[in-house]
């Protein structure tokens, strides 16, 4: 299973309100496009990470991951989406693969 997870980061004086706002807009978008188990987590107790909102959706693997990562991408709504949502935060995204042992 693939699984990309975007650790966010609200600008000071972000409303939780609006930045909710934005990431349902954002967990719809990615569920359109084929993101599965789109989770919105709030780190409430972690150390450098408190205060951070992690969004994360997995794919069955990695040739999943690219159709929606593309579909996504490509899409004008996800491009403005991801322009308003610079207003309100800062994001880096991680992608892992998970390991059979």
């Amino acid at each position: 299973m693939i699984v990309s997870q975007t650790a966010i980061h609200p600008l000071p004086g972000t409303s939780w309100d609006d930045l909710q706002k934005s990431l349902k807009k954002t967990a719809e978008l990615a569920t359109k496009h084929g993101a599965e188990n789109v989770t919105v987590l709030a780190a409430v107790i972690g150390g450098e990470n408190t205060n951070t909102i992690q969004f994360v959706v997995t794919a069955q693997d990695w040739s999943t991951f690219g159709k929606v990562q593309q579909s996504f991408m490509a899409d004008e709504k996800v491009q403005a989406q991801l322009l308003e949502a610079g207003q309100l935060a800062t994001w880096q995204t991680y992608v892992s693969q998970t390991i059979d042992l």
